[in-house]
């Protein structure tokens, strides 16, 4: 079985098409080590909102960086451009080229997928999450680890 097939039929989850090629010859587990599981330097520890002037959101969160603890805050009016914003000035630079959410057809949860570039390298990520918001930080989280690991 496929990626296209496993995702569509087993998991209710269909790929981004230009993931697609890339992932046509494993199955969903094998898709979800590949683009959800890498490892590297950089772990979330914690993600919270707060009110900001002009209808802008201050987030905060704490990273794990290697062995360190990064604290971060960005005001801004969503958690992509503050969670990126984040990263870089915390020297993981990426670029998000294509981001796909969507929901887990028989469950609760939300499967986002980022195609990301740093210096030239592009690399597809993903996460699946009970929330699209953990999902998103989570999915660029992985393609940073990918990209700068």
């Amino acid at each position: 079985m496929n990626a296209l097939t496993a995702s569509a039929d087993s998991f209710h989850c269909t790929l981004p098409r230009d993931l697609r090629p890339l992932a046509e010859s494993l199955d969903w587990a094998s898709v979800v080590r590949r683009f959800g599981s890498t490892p590297g330097p950089l772990r979330l520890g914690s993600w919270s909102t707060r009110a900001a002037r002009g209808g802008r959101t201050t987030f905060d969160a704490t990273f794990g960086i290697g062995d360190a603890i990064h604290r971060a805050s960005a005001t801004s009016y969503g958690p992509i451009d503050a969670v990126t914003s984040m990263l870089y000035d915390a020297g993981f630079h990426l670029e998000i080229l294509s981001f796909h959410q969507q929901p887990v057809a028989a469950s609760d949860r939300i499967a986002t997928f980022v195609l990301c570039e740093f210096d030239g390298r592009r690399e597809w990520a993903m996460a699946i999450e009970d929330d699209g918001v953990t999902s998103s930080i989570r999915a660029i989280i992985v393609a940073a680890n990918m990209l700068h690991g």
